[in-house]
């Protein structure tokens, strides 16, 4: 059976050391109500986004194994991976480019200093 995203907090807060109740007041929650909060299965992005503030640590992180966001995820790597090896061609044939005018430039130079004298 897989570990539901409360359970997966509270473990979170006893490794840090974090009680119920602290943890449940950054949310506006008592401990009781953090408590029964701790046993959903589902929770509000609201609520995590404080807690994680609150804990200066990224619970959302949670969902991100899971499916569909796993899948969204790994494609969006993929796609960034795509677009940096991209630019990095860019950036070689400007390299190219730039080294190519240099030379002309001192080429243009040297010639017009030539012909000056």
């Amino acid at each position: 059976m897989e570990e539901s995203i409360g359970k997966y907090i509270q473990k979170f807060l006893r490794a840090k050391g974090i009680s119920n109740k602290d943890a449940g007041e950054s949310i506006g929650l008592s401990e009781s109500a953090f408590e029964k909060f701790l046993t959903k299965d589902d929770i509000l992005i609201s609520r995590l986004f404080k807690l994680s503030q609150f804990t200066e640590m990224n619970l959302l992180k949670y969902y991100y194994e899971k499916e569909p966001l796993a899948s969204f995820r790994d494609e969006e790597f993929r796609e960034l991976q795509q677009k940096l090896e991209h630019a990095k061609l860019l950036i070689e044939k400007n390299d190219i480019i730039i080294e190519t005018q240099i030379k002309y430039i001192a080429e243009l130079e040297e010639k017009i200093n030539r012909e000056k004298f």
